[in-house]
């Protein structure tokens, strides 16, 4: 039965009221009653709405002609606790990715996380589930390991996804570059402009606040969370992670995209709304996973009964 759930049409309980009636309603004769009940019963279960677990329902799915890169800094940063105020920035992040992919159904989405160095994650998949799994897998790498945060690591291997996305299809590439910004080692941030011509469009989207908030890293030993300290002065306090906008800024005019301040998903509407007015869209027949309908079998035999009874009372008539 898990397989199996049910969508009403009508409230369950004015459905069995309205069937009550009707059965008080009682015909002359055994055998029209007991059509009469069957009648009811099927009527019932109609409104009752039944449908079935399906790994092959057959949907007419509007599909986005296009490729999306999301480049996601996932160092210790991304877990400082200022996103829309309190939450960690990666939890924000990775709700915001997940609500781009939403919007775009049938488009082609890769991923490309750094931290200490940067490596693709997906090649290019057309399976929006499969995306956001991976992009919730994802976890900061403990602070312990860290070597510093160098956002000029993300370029090489960008320019390699554009490069073979490019020479695959001519379909529009759209790059969502997600970041706070920091770089905490001695490298000077890379110029970007040279992917440009790569890119249709995008956003680079900025985690965090000026006045920064403060990190917690669980303990890959002990599985205990901490407070992650600052420890260059004694006695420690905790470690603080403000956003760096100047960065974000230039990777954006860099790029030629625009740049947004992330504290809540809807700041990135305007953007998508932009992105969607310009791309190609095809209605096209697919097979997912979902609820298949069932009533439709519990129709025909409704039908045969009512055009029986329908009969019957024209040649008693």
């Amino acid at each position: 039965m898990d397989n199996i759930i049910f969508n009403p049409i009508i409230p369950v309980g004015a459905m069995a009221v309205i069937c009550v009636i009707l059965l008080c309603l009682k015909r002359r004769g055994i055998a029209p009653y007991i059509r009469q009940i069957i009648i009811i019963l099927l009527l019932f279960t109609i409104n009752l709405r039944p449908m079935i677990r399906d790994k092959h329902v057959k949907v007419n799915q509007e599909v986005t002609k296009c490729k999306i890169i999301f480049v996601v800094d996932d160092t210790i940063s991304m877990v400082a606790e200022d996103y829309d105020g309190k939450n960690p920035r990666f939890d924000g992040a990775k709700a915001d990715i997940a609500y781009i992919i939403d919007e775009f159904p049938g488009a082609e989405y890769s991923i490309i996380d750094f931290n200490n160095d940067a490596q693709v994650l997906t090649p290019f998949t057309d399976d929006p589930e499969f995306a956001k799994a991976f992009v919730d897998s994802i976890t900061p790498v403990y602070y312990r390991y860290a070597f510093g945060t160098n956002l000029s690591v993300t370029k090489d291997v960008l320019e390699d996804v554009l490069e073979a996305a490019d020479e695959r299809s001519d379909d529009p590439i759209y790059v969502f570059f997600i970041s706070d910004g920091e770089i905490t080692d001695d490298y000077a941030l890379k110029p970007f402009d040279d992917l440009a011509d790569y890119i249709d469009g995008g956003a680079v989207m900025g985690y965090g606040t000026s006045k920064g908030g403060i990190m917690h890293a669980t303990d890959s030993y002990t599985g205990e969370k901490e407070i992650i300290m600052d420890e260059r002065d004694y006695p420690y306090q905790p470690a603080v992670s403000c956003i760096n906008e100047d960065n974000l800024k230039q990777i954006a005019q860099d790029l030629g995209v625009s740049y947004v301040h992330m504290d809540r998903t809807e700041r990135i509407e305007s953007t998508l709304n932009k992105i969607k007015n310009s791309v190609d869209t095809d209605l096209e027949e697919n097979s997912k996973e979902g609820y298949a309908e069932l009533y439709f079998y519990f129709m025909i035999p409704l039908a045969v009964l009512v055009a029986y009874e329908f009969i019957s009372v024209k040649r008693r008539g």
